[in-house]
Parts: structure tokens; sequence; C-alpha cells
């Protein structure tokens, strides 16, 4: 939960306290850097192969979680280091948000061994990663094989959306996945539920748990995806999806040309 309140706060970079208690929420899962790279990076690629966040077609979650987390933090010290040079400001100095992020971690862990000795600092490193592992796998359910030119603006049509009452009540309307990435600046409060987007398959629980089995997920999000391609992707992102679904492994997907139907079919937003 302190994850899904910092998401929120660290989105209000107009606001420094917000900023401020949104990142060390997240230091409490080894993930300060989200501040930075989901801002300014994940909401700029999401869904391109630029994206960590972004899973391909094909892949397993629990690669993901492993792949996402190590290249989300490769970019986050990437975009706080071009805006620190950009400033003429050194990267390894106490200006870098990325490593003051890193240090905040830290400070908590040092706290849990203050606390409790090793055991505290091994139980509080393990709830960390668990709390990580898990924003990596929403991660992946909320944007799994979505297909965007890069240069094309960012639609509700690119993200996995559910209207699901609990999960909205329960995440702050973090569901409302394809409002917050059409219009990231948009408060938890004003989030709608767009019901012509895309949905997922479940609520935000369940989904997580279908994640968990990958021969059964890839089994669900085939016909999503076969979808996905039929009534939301536009021309240009057909030739993405086409190979998207060749680089996938499953059989269902490599076999599927999206260009075989008719433009008239196809439900796109310009």
């Amino acid at each position: 939960m302190g994850t899904v309140v910092a998401h929120e706060l660290t989105h209000r970079t107009w606001d420094p306290v917000s900023l401020w208690v949104g990142r060390w929420l997240l230091a409490f899962s080894y993930d300060a850097g989200f501040a930075i790279e989901h801002v300014y990076g994940h909401h700029r690629y999401v869904s391109t192969e630029h994206d960590p966040a972004t899973a391909p077609r094909g892949r397993n979650v629990y690669l993901h979680i492993v792949l996402s987390t190590i290249k989300g933090n490769i970019s986050a010290a990437k975009i706080e280091a071009e805006r620190l040079n950009k400033k003429g400001l050194p990267v390894m100095s106490y200006h870098n948000a990325y490593i003051r992020g890193l240090l905040m971690s830290v400070v908590l862990n040092v706290a849990a061994f203050s606390v409790a000795g090793w055991t505290g600092a091994l139980c509080f490193s393990l709830a960390a990663l668990f709390g990580k592992s898990l924003l990596e796998i929403v991660n992946y359910m909320e944007h799994y094989g979505m297909v965007r030119l890069p240069e094309q603006p960012v639609q509700p049509r690119h993200s996995w959306n559910t209207n699901r009452r609990m999960t909205s009540w329960g995440m702050f309307n973090l569901s409302r996945h394809s409002h917050h990435h059409a219009q990231g600046e948009v408060p938890y409060q004003n989030l709608m539920p767009l019901p012509d987007a895309p949905v997922m398959i479940g609520g935000y629980l369940t989904t997580i748990f279908l994640t968990l089995c990958p021969p059964l997920w890839h089994k669900l999000m085939t016909s999503k995806l076969v979808e996905w391609d039929r009534h939301f992707a536009s021309p240009e992102e057909q030739i993405l999806a086409l190979r998207a679904n060749q680089r996938s492994g499953i059989k269902e997907l490599v076999d599927y040309d999206p260009r075989q139907w008719s433009l008239d079919s196809i439900k796109y937003s310009t």
C-alpha cells in the first residue's frame, strides 16, 4: 500500500512535500529510483521496446521481475545523470536524486538492524524485495504485450484497464490505468473508468495470481492480444504486433497476422 500511495505522490512533481514523502515510501521497497524512471521514463516510453516496465509478448513474469528491476534502475540513473549534466552539476553528489534514494533505503535498513540486529535487517530486506517484486508484477500485467510507436502520443488503448470496484477502492483508482497513462497529471480521484479501454482479465488481485502461472497466463492473454490487435491497434501498430507475435514463441501468436483484418474493423483513436 505504501507503493500505491507513493506512485500517486511522486506524480505530483510540483509539490516538494509530496515528492519527499513518496520517495521515502518507495525506499521501504528499495525502489526510490521509481520516482525518477516511472515519471520521466515509463510514462514517455510506455508500450514501446524502450520501456523496461512493458513486458513483450511471450515473456514470463519471473523473468520480467528481474529484467524490469535491473533495467529500470539503470534507466533511473541515466535520466538523473542527464538532468544533472544539463544543469552543470556533478553526477556523483548529493544533487543526485537516485543516489539519495539508495541512501534512504540504507537508512531504513540500518534502523531495522538497530531494532532487531541482523535478523531485523534480513527480514526488512526480504519484505522490501517482495514489495518491489509485487510492483513489477503489476507493471507486467498492466502493459503486457502492448505495442506503440515511440513518436505516437500515449492513448487509453495502450494500457490494460479494469473498473472492478474493490480494486479501484483498494488501490486509489490505479486500476483506471488507461486514463492515468493518457493523462498522467490527473489526480487519482479524478481518473475516469473509460469503459471502451482494453480490459484486463479480472481485478488486480485475481490477475496477479494468474500471472504466477505462465502457461495459464499466456493461454488467457493470447485471445486478449488478438482482440487488441483487431480492435485497438492502428495499422502501424499492427505491423509492430506482427513482429511481437513472431518473437513471442507462442504458437497461436506466431501463426497470427493482425493485418489480415480489414481496416473497417479497427477502432482506434487519432
